[in-house]
């Protein structure tokens, strides 16, 4: 009798993916919470794109996703992982576009 490979909900390419898009994202404000929260987040922002740190901090933030990656790829999460990358992508995009502005 053929044993039948069990399906993981996680192992999924949409919950890497949300994973992937939202982990940096909630880094970037806890860094602005925990760090400068005296100051309005829209002049923050303004601030860090004056002396050219937003993208660095942006790029820095997505960081996180490796520890994503390779927990999905340690678990044998091939979809999941899959997303992560996808959604790495795309911030990699978004920070080739930015420097070219």
């Amino acid at each position: 009798m053929q044993q039948r490979k069990r399906r993981n909900r996680w192992d999924q390419t949409g919950i890497g993916f949300l994973a992937g898009f939202f982990v940096p994202l909630i880094i970037f404000f806890s860094v602005y919470f925990f760090g400068d929260s005296e100051t309005s987040f829209s002049n923050y922002i303004k601030s860090l794109w004056h002396i050219h740190l937003l993208v660095k901090l942006g790029s820095l933030c997505v960081f996180a996703n490796l520890a994503i990656f390779m927990g999905f790829i340690q678990k044998k999460y091939d979809k999941a992982a899959k997303g992560v990358l996808a959604a790495t992508l795309i911030y990699a995009f978004a920070v080739l576009v930015s420097r070219a502005f």
